[in-house]
């Protein structure tokens, strides 16, 4: 089963829409949706299987070095998912 995990991420004001479009066209990106809240955007990241050093550094290298260098984003905050419900897509 790939490693998963939710993004939460802050953009500057007026640019979640900008960032929302560049993520949902990410290999990696599953899902990408804007929020009302603390976070701009919630993005679900799935990694391919891997050894599970390996899929937790692959991850690492998306959120820092993919997602945390569109222009727009502030900061994230990342959440491994640790259950998997079978019925939620």
């Amino acid at each position: 089963m790939a490693v998963q995990a939710y993004v939460l991420i802050r953009c500057e004001g007026g640019r979640s829409k900008e960032v929302v479009e560049k993520l949902r066209k990410q290999e990696h990106v599953a899902r990408a949706n804007t929020v009302f809240g603390d976070y701009d955007i919630i993005a679900r990241v799935s990694v391919e299987e891997l050894p599970s050093f390996l899929s937790i550094q692959r991850l690492e290298e998306i959120v820092l070095d993919e997602i945390g260098k569109i222009k727009g984003v502030l900061s994230t905050n990342t959440h491994i998912v640790t259950s998997h419900d079978p019925g939620f897509e």
